[in-house]
C-alpha cells in the first residue's frame, strides 16, 4: 500500500510506507564514528527518519540502531542510511 503526504512544497510525496510522528531517543552504532545518541522524528514499516545528532551520516552507511528508555532492553537493528536532508537522515531497516 502506498502513502501520498504532501511535502513541505505542497507537492505529493508518494512513498511505500506511511509515516508516523513519533520522537524517541535512540542509540545509534556506526563503524567510524562510535556511539551516539539521535532523536528520531518520524516512523514506518520501512523505516526511521532521525534528526541531525553527535555526527553525521552518509547515504549508504549502515549503523545499528536501538531504541533507548523503554522499561526492557529494545533490540538492535541494522539499518541503511538512504537519505540525508538539512535536518537529518532516513533509514531503512536492512537484511
Amino acid at each position: 500500500m502506498r502513502a501520498t503526504e504532501p511535502d513541505v512544497a505542497g507537492m505529493d510525496n508518494k512513498r511505500q510506507f506511511k509515516r508516523t510522528r513519533f520522537a524517541s531517543r535512540v542509540k545509534v552504532d556506526h563503524p567510524r564514528h562510535g556511539s551516539a545518541v539521535f532523536t528520531t522524528g518520524d516512523v514506518s514499516d520501512g523505516g526511521v527518519y532521525i534528526e541531525r545528532g553527535a555526527f553525521d551520516l552518509d547515504v549508504g552507511d549502515v549503523v545499528e540502531v536501538q531504541v533507548q528508555g523503554l522499561p526492557m532492553e529494545a533490540p538492535v537493528v541494522r539499518m541503511l542510511v538512504v537519505r540525508s536532508d538539512a535536518s537529518g537522515f532516513g533509514l531503512r531497516y536492512a537484511v
